[in-house]
């Protein structure tokens, strides 16, 4: 081959080798060498099939080529040297000879380093065998993301770091009514408002260190909005995303529809609510015979029988009262008050209850006070309380002899304003007692639910294994814990703690002892504890001796109350009316709500002691309808108190006779000593408002005689500081804005637009409160229920109400000036 052809093949690293007609090799490039199967074999005239086995078999091949009915060959090889641990790969080409003198006899064998090139395609081809696996794994895993998405039965939906909706799962789409794209790109908050409550900053973050970490915000009760302008409760959280790639950061909100376990928890409340009445009423009846059998002429044996069914009584109506509030604890229903409290009050009220019994039993009940006590705190009175009775009567139920002795420790917080109930104090008390004590290996069942130390104490001293159970969690729903020292046949001491805010004020302390001899013969008087409960005074108590502030002498005008009592119960007509005459009262009966309106608007009576459930017209409507009745209405010209005295003992009861209108509120069984302290109470605050109605001039010189306004003047003097004038430009103010309000109610009534009824409608509800016109704030609840419930039927009838309290307003207005 010529030099030219030579040169130009080296500097392609190329080499060449030209054989004959029978492969012998007739010339040869000098590289050739380095891809010979034998390098240091390779000689001219060999064989080339010896140097490149590849070759064999190709014979046809090459004699096709030879004769030219074949241009060329290609062919791969490779190389594997003892010396190098990676193969070598070639290019094998076979050609007709190159060289310019054209021999026929003559095939060139080209050979090229192809190692480089074909470890490049290996890595490619891996490469992309990889790419396209992770490509399979991305859709595999984004369609089992996506399936477990859809799957989902809580709504799901994403939104960018500014809010925008930009993903949403079918469950999200059912539960709102919207459909995907009609949300892409609306802000969160058009579904549910109090995300933007709980925001979630994250332009802080460090990525690299915050991988691991779930910004979460934990679980909130809230409501959403529907297409149709429905809100449903939901329980949302919401979490942080964010990656280094932007359009993968943003947030994740999830909603539950609460709307059937919300229904679940009404339907509880409701059952809890029935069985509570069921159960009570029976009971209070038994309690209450057995009372009134008390006070008869009855041998020492009939005494005993009558003792033991009251005390029975009393002991199941406990019981009750521990199921339901370990009952609305489980289900989460038991809210705490957040009150100013006179501590030590709460102490002596419970040394009060439970004085008694220590006496009884011959022990030593000890309070010990210190100058370092708070005086006021902000808490849950009730619920303090509740927990003090329970173990204080604990430690007397099992101490037979020695003493209990209550003492309290605060932990102030230095680093906080006491008044501040964000960073509460916290408050430890401890019941120390002298009793059988408890062994260690059954400490831990204590606080258990249905659980007590064995079954002897059961059948010894009885109860149900709920109260400490009870106490555990009102304690940790007070900020604290409870826990206890024990050794047995040695006595225990209970530990418990609540956080609360500390009133700043000057207070003293002293050791309360109320010991078998010292304990007054005037805590035996549940009156005197009712009246001291009532008064909530602060009884000065000095060391080893008990001094009981005396409740004021009752008016001679007490006993002229007129009193009508609502109940349609036949045995607790009797218990009451037994009660009320031992206590020196009368009264009228009304077997329900209808008959207590009819005697209303004849006979005036000053107090209402009211049933809530009743048939024809129950305890609560019949309150309403008396709100609704103008003062005239009455026989006494005023609107009588309403006492509800219901069987029904949930704390939601309770607050639905005070919605009601009901001035007050006693849970049957009614023990005579309570309503004796009740009626007492009352009783002073009517005859003090008769005198002040007697003797205080009006509003106005004006007469207004012939204008009957729905208004509690009493409520309205209390704001004017009896400032006539003031008064005045009150209802003046009052008209003007209530006017509009009814005009924007009437066409949202004609539109459907409720949510704009109810808008309106609460703030003229606010508005009737504050001012005292309870007629119009009754009217304007019932129309504002039925806005909650997109219910039209009856709106215009209130709207009519309302308006004409309004005009009756104005034409007391124009005859005043």
């Amino acid at each position: 081959m010529n030099s030219f052809f030579t040169n130009l093949l080296a500097v392609c690293g190329i080499e060449y080798l030209i054989i004959d007609e029978n492969f012998k090799i007739l010339e040869m490039s000098l590289g050739l060498n380095h891809f010979a199967e034998l390098p240091n074999e390779v000689k001219l005239g060999q064989d080339v099939r010896i140097m490149f086995p590849e070759l064999e078999g190709l014979e046809d091949v090459f004699d096709a080529i030879l004769q030219g009915e074949q241009d060329n060959f290609e062919l791969k090889g490779i190389m594997r040297s003892q010396d190098t641990p990676s193969p070598l790969y070639i290019d094998i080409c076979i050609t007709n000879n190159l060289q310019e003198d054209h021999s026929r006899n003559r095939l060139t064998i080209v050979v090229e380093d192809a190692t480089e090139r074909m470890v490049l395609e290996q890595s490619l081809f891996q490469g992309a065998n990889e790419a396209n696996l992770l490509l399979r794994n991305l859709k595999a895993s984004k369609q089992y993301i996506d399936q477990i998405v859809t799957s989902m039965a809580d709504a799901l939906l994403v939104t960018t770091l500014s809010g925008e909706i930009k993903k949403m799962n079918y469950a999200a789409q059912i539960l709102l009514q919207y459909n995907e794209i009609e949300l892409i790109g609306q802000p969160i908050a058009k579904v549910i408002e109090e995300a933007n409550k709980y925001p979630l900053i994250i332009d802080d973050i460090d990525i690299s260190h915050s991988q691991d970490i779930n910004f979460l915000v934990k679980e909130v009760e809230t409501v959403c909005y529907t297409k149709s302008g429905k809100t449903i409760p939901v329980a949302f959280s919401s979490s942080i995303v964010k990656t280094e790639i932007e359009h993968f950061q943003g947030y994740v909100y999830i909603l539950r529809d609460m709307t059937e376990r919300k229904q679940a928890e009404l339907a509880k409340q409701e059952f809890l609510a029935m069985i509570s009445h069921e159960v009570r009423t029976p009971i209070a009846s038994v309690i209450g015979m057995a009372g009134l059998l008390q006070y008869t002429e009855l041998t020492a044996e009939q005494q005993d029988f009558v003792e033991t069914i009251y005390t029975s009584g009393n002991s199941l109506l406990k019981i009750i009262n521990d199921f339901l509030d370990f009952s609305k604890i489980q289900s989460g229903n038991l809210e705490l008050e957040e009150e100013p409290f006179a501590l030590r009050n709460c102490i002596h009220e419970a040394f009060y209850l439970l004085a008694p019994t220590a006496r009884e039993k011959g022990l030593k009940l000890t309070f010990l006070d210190s100058p370092q006590l708070p005086t006021m705190i902000v808490g849950d009175i009730t619920r303090l309380r509740q927990v003090l009775i329970n173990l204080i009567s604990n430690a007397i139920k099992f101490t037979e002899i020695g003493s209990i002795e209550v003492s309290v420790i605060i932990r102030n917080n230095s680093d906080i304003n006491h008044s501040s109930a964000a960073n509460p104090d916290e408050i430890q008390f401890s019941i120390k007692d002298t009793g059988i004590g408890i062994p260690r290996d059954r400490l831990e069942r204590l606080f258990k639910a249905f659980s007590q130390v064995n079954s002897s104490i059961t059948r010894q001293y009885g109860g149900t294994g709920l109260g400490l159970a009870i106490c555990k969690q009102l304690c940790e729903l007070m900020g604290g814990r409870i826990w206890v020292e024990s050794e047995f046949n040695a006595g225990s001491t209970f530990y418990f703690t609540i956080a609360a805010s500390v009133i700043p004020e000057e207070s003293a302390g002293a050791s309360v002892v109320f010991s078998q001899q010292e304990i007054p013969k005037a805590i035996e008087s549940s009156h005197m504890e009712q009246l001291a409960l009532k008064s909530q005074k602060l009884f000065l108590l000095s060391p080893h001796k008990s001094v009981f502030a005396s409740p004021p002498s009752p008016s001679p005008d007490l006993y002229k109350l007129r009193i009508l009592l609502t109940e349609d119960n036949l045995v607790n007509q009797k218990i009451a009316l037994k009660q009320l005459k031992n206590i020196g009262y009368s009264a009228d009966v009304a077997n329900n709500g209808k008959e207590a309106l009819q005697l209303l608007e004849k006979i005036p009576y000053d107090l209402i002691l009211m049933d809530c459930q009743m048939p024809i017209l129950d305890g609560l409507e019949t309150t309403k309808q008396i709100h609704r009745w103008q003062e005239s209405s009455f026989a006494s010209g005023r609107r009588p108190v309403v006492i509800a005295m219901t069987a029904n003992a949930m704390k939601q009861d309770k607050q639905m006779c005070l919605d009601a209108g009901m001035d007050d509120y006693l849970s049957k069984p009614v023990m005579k000593e309570t309503l004796a302290a009740t009626l007492e109470y009352w009783g002073n605050v009517i005859f003090k408002a008769k005198e002040t109605a007697a003797t205080k001039q009006t509003v106005s010189t004006t007469n207004i005689g012939s204008v009957e306004l729905p208004i509690d003047w009493e409520r309205l003097h209390q704001l004017s500081e009896n400032n006539p004038e003031f008064e005045l430009e009150l209802l003046q103010i009052f008209v003007e804005d209530i006017q509009p309000r009814l005009e924007v109610i009437k066409i949202a009534i004609a539109d459907y637009d409720f949510e704009q009824i109810a808008l309106q409608v609460h703030q003229i509800k606010g508005s009737s409160a504050n001012m005292g016109v309870t007629t119009m704030y009754l009217a304007a609840e019932k129309l504002e229920q039925l806005a909650s419930n997109q219910e039209r039927r009856g709106t215009i009838n209130l709207i009519v109400e309302l308006e004409d309290f309004i005009k009756r307003i104005q034409e007391f207005l124009i005859i005043s000036q």
